[in-house]
């Protein structure tokens, strides 16, 4: 495989950099947890300021992942929670077939966390049947 092919990265169905995924991730946990996602907790989750928070969120808007206005609640929209359930369909596939081989989970929830941002999903397919059938075996 050329140099030039291990560089381009996988082809999605989104067009969603890893820090984006990672806001609709926090905010699709935060409405399943308390209901709603404020920007200010979505900040202190990420560890980021608010002005990051409100490029994100209007870069997001723009996408139409989620419904943002300034000084209100964010809400994930239906295309931005289809994207934060497959985000945590993918997260679990890698987390699951990492912990089978034998990873450390701390190992294996960091490893999750960054491999689910960059892997195809052909890839994550695959896995998943892999597991599947694993499971049947036992």
């Amino acid at each position: 495989m050329s140099d030039k092919a291990c560089r381009k990265g996988p082809q999605t169905h989104f067009e969603l950099t890893k820090a984006l995924e990672e806001y609709v991730k926090v905010i699709h946990d935060l409405e399943l947890a308390e209901g709603s996602a404020a920007a200010s907790i979505v900040a202190e989750r990420l560890g980021v300021k608010a002005p990051s928070v409100t490029a994100a969120l209007r870069k997001l808007d723009a996408l139409g992942m989620v419904e943002y206005r300034p000084y209100q609640e964010v809400k994930l929209t239906e295309k931005g929670r289809e994207v934060a359930e497959k985000l945590d369909w993918r997260h679990k596939t890698l987390m699951d077939f990492l912990l089978m081989i034998g990873v450390d989970e701390d190992v294996a929830k960091t490893d999750a966390c960054e491999i689910e941002h960059v892997v195809h999903r052909e890839t994550i397919e695959k896995l998943s049947d892999y597991l599947r059938k694993a499971q049947k075996k036992k």
